[in-house]
């Protein structure tokens, strides 16, 4: 069963702007519309598609003196080549971060 399936994706066509990160030239493309949240949420957002197609949510809450960052993507370990068992589970703790952070 897709856990998705009743919650179909927007049009991640529109809405978004080409961007390139400050220092690096990296291009992205930033989600420049509309996003519902409730009106007692005092955090601020930005919603980013990267070069490899994978959407990200960025959230800054102007109290917290620590960042954090998480990814979802519907692979496991089931999907690990033969040659490479253990694939998941490795870059489940390594992460390319810092290429939006210039």
């Amino acid at each position: 069963m897709d856990l998705y399936q009743n919650y179909p994706l927007p049009d991640w066509a529109l809405g978004f702007e080409h961007r390139l990160t400050s220092v690096s030239r990296v291009p992205y493309e930033e989600y420049t519309g509309p996003l519902e949240m409730p009106a007692s949420d005092t955090n601020s957002y930005r919603l980013i598609r990267l070069p490899n197609n994978l959407v990200v949510m960025c959230v800054h809450d102007a109290e917290t003196e620590t960042a954090a960052a998480a990814l979802s993507v519907k692979v496991g370990s089931n999907m690990d080549p033969v040659d490479m068992q253990g694939l998941a589970h490795l870059l489940e703790h390594i992460g390319i971060i810092g290429i939006l952070v210039d």
